[in-house]
């Protein structure tokens, strides 16, 4: 008796599998992508991070296969409309950006429809190209330099400065050093006659909202500041 029931369900869970695979199917577009570093070369390993809110703080809702030797990569994705990161980090953990790893930078965003392939560009940089392609290069630019200590003033190493126009930063900051070497230093160069809010912090992207910032005001004729950070790990 109980294996004429499972013949006779069978056919009906059989049916119910391939109607929900013929939905899913129906409702789904392919993204196809490209990924460059900054002199233009195609980067191999690279992983789309794809998110149903600006929010790309949180984990993500698609992760695309790593990019082949080409730079290409695609997903087949729910259509809708995404907002859309790069990332290529030298171990597998999906957590935030180390020394080395590479970011595409503010995300975004891409919409993809049933029937149609939506096709996507990105560059991938590590934090020291980014804080090079974000350097000013109006002549009124103000070097603020310095080291990044512990609560012992101690230097910190594998440590960026940022700067940013207003106190919380929404994603990227607005300019970033380079990492820190063994002996704490960093330097950034600010558009002059603005204020900034000026911070640290060992991880890439930073936290929204970060506690040590210090105000910094770059008035026009200053050169050159000096200001030590203090950054307390947790």
């Amino acid at each position: 008796m109980k294996c004429a029931t499972m013949k006779l369900l069978l056919p009906a869970l059989l049916l119910v599998f391939v109607s929900a695979c013929g939905v899913n199917a129906a409702e789904t577009a392919l993204l196809k992508a490209k990924i460059v570093d900054v002199a233009g070369k195609p980067v191999a390993g690279v992983k789309l991070f794809m998110y149903k809110t600006l929010n790309v703080r949180m984990p993500a809702d698609f992760i695309s296969p790593p990019s082949d030797n080409g730079g290409r990569v695609q997903a087949t994705l729910p259509a809708g409309t995404y907002w859309a990161v790069a990332r290529l980090k030298k171990d597998d953990t999906f957590g935030p950006l180390m020394p080395g790893d590479r970011h595409s930078g503010e995300p975004l965003e891409i919409e993809v429809s049933v029937g149609k392939e939506s096709l996507a560009d990105f560059v991938v940089a590590d934090i020291q190209e980014i804080s090079q392609k974000k350097r000013s290069s109006t002549p009124d630019v103000m070097k603020v330099n310095g080291r990044v200590l512990n609560k012992d003033g101690l230097p910190l190493t594998n440590v960026y400065v940022f700067a940013h126009r207003t106190k919380d930063v929404l994603y990227l900051p607005d300019f970033i050093s380079a990492w820190t070497d063994e002996t704490g230093t960093y330097s950034l160069y600010l558009p002059a006659g603005a204020k900034y809010f000026l911070g640290s912090a060992t991880q890439f992207p930073p936290e929204s909202k970060l506690s040590g910032v210090r105000e910094l005001d770059a008035e026009r004729g200053k050169l050159d500041i000096a200001m030590d950070l203090e950054l307390t790990l947790k």
